[in-house]
């Protein structure tokens, strides 16, 4: 990128340099020519006033000194050199002169300027100037000389200007490749430095974004790869004790052994298929759900193993609204803080549906005690489930609370109620 920079650069301020040097160049030729016979012209005009009338009767002629290699001469009206340095013979296309006309000319070496010299209104003779070409050519070649500085200044300033802008421009790029191949190699914590560029800027922030993204989505992953084995565990065992008992009642109560383990086998599908769901998406803002259809499969899937050991499982509808979340979510949620209460706690167990505000509200009550550090450490060993239950919450715009006392233990689950709910 860098050299591509510098290219750029330098062939713009070379281009610019040709398309106004060519033209600058020959201004300065032709500025050379017009000041060179304006000198001329003084000197010839400088001279002409210095010329007596006398001359013509033998009279010496004093004529000007120049500072500057200038030939001056003076002639006859007939064109013969009397005075001064130049052709004894004043050549033919400055004869006009003689006329009362300034004449310019010039040949291969010289520029030549003729001005008349009148006395009375009448030419008495005619004062010829002439320098060399080789002197118009040194004063070109010396502006040119530092017009090709310039154009050298120039071309350095843009290719320095151009080597600190390519720098400038090539850190920060080099810093988003690495962070790139960082995110590429797994690292989701990188964080390109601010450049002050805003187009890479706004490049680094996409890049810190994504890895923002990848790394909650592995972290996701990876939680509920840690978690599944929790959320499966209980359909798992409760399959195995099904078959073991059908096995040990034998063949009376085979039959219905095998039913519910079905039943339970569904159930399990049914916790991978949202364990799978929740690993890839656990927020669908647009989904709502019926609280009241979903409490009520909950509680047919949990009352068998409630039963079983002799605590009922009520279940109390007050008019819930519809929720605005995710029933998987909310589902597992649930299965969470059932299972804990069929694990830890005692006595009956009551799951209501109300309405709270803005939310609906889920409780989880029984008569036993949890002892449990609330909020629980996302990083808990001793209940991986309730934290799962209570990240899943977070995930659905919700909290999970918890109310313990001497009475019994109650988790209250609220999520948002739909807005077109009511």
């Amino acid at each position: 990128m860098r050299r591509r920079i510098l290219t750029v650069a330098l062939s713009a301020v070379l281009l610019a340099v040709v398309l106004l040097g060519a033209p600058l160049a020959v201004a300065i030729e032709r500025n050379a020519v017009t000041e060179e016979r304006g000198e001329l012209e003084r000197a010839a005009l400088e001279a002409a006033v210095m010329v007596s009338p006398s001359y013509r009767s033998g009279d010496p002629v004093e004529l000007p000194a120049r500072h500057r290699k200038i030939d001056v001469g003076l002639y006859t009206v007939a064109g013969r050199r009397v005075a001064g340095t130049g052709p004894e013979l004043l050549e033919r296309e400055l004869t006009s002169a003689a006329r009362g006309t300034v004449v310019d000319s010039s040949s291969d070496v010289d520029l030549i300027e003729a001005v008349p010299v009148s006395i009375d209104e009448q030419v008495i003779g005619v004062v010829r100037t002439s320098s060399t070409r080789s002197a118009v050519r040194a004063t070109v070649a010396k502006d040119l000389l530092a017009l090709a500085g310039l154009a050298l200044l120039a071309l350095g300033g843009a290719g320095a200007l151009a080597f600190w802008q390519a720098r400038r421009l090539a850190i920060p790029m080099r810093s988003l490749a690495a962070a790139a191949a960082e995110l590429g190699a797994g690292d989701f914590s990188v964080r390109p430095p601010v450049s002050g560029v805003p187009e890479i800027d706004r490049t680094g922030e996409a890049l810190s974004a994504t890895a923002r993204l990848l790394a909650e989505q592995m972290a996701r992953e990876r939680a509920f790869a840690a978690q599944a084995s929790h959320q499966l565990r209980t359909p798992l065992t409760r399959l195995r004790l099904e078959l073991e008992a059908g096995l040990a009642g034998g063949r009376d109560h085979l039959d219905a052994a095998v039913r519910d383990a079905l039943a339970t086998t569904d159930h399990l599908s049914q916790t991978i298929d949202d364990v799978l769901a929740l690993a890839r998406q656990p927020h669908d803002p647009s989904s709502v759900f019926d609280v009241e259809q979903l409490l009520v499969q909950c509680a047919a899937q949990w009352r068998g193993a409630f039963a079983a050991d002799g605590r009922p499982l009520r279940l109390v509808i007050e008019a819930p609204p519809t929720a605005s979340a995710s029933a998987v979510a909310v589902r597992q949620i649930l299965q969470v803080l059932l299972d804990n209460a069929h694990r830890h706690g005692s006595g009956a167990v009551t799951l209501t549906a109300r309405e709270s505000g803005a939310a609906v509200a889920i409780d989880v009550a029984d008569h036993g005690s949890t002892e449990v550090t609330w909020p629980v450490p996302d990083d808990t060993r001793g209940h991986l489930g309730l934290a799962m239950a209570r990240s899943l919450a977070a995930s659905q715009n919700g909290r999970l609370l918890l109310a313990s006392d001497s009475s019994g233990t109650r988790f209250t689950l609220l999520v948002p109620a739909s807005p077109l709910a009511g």
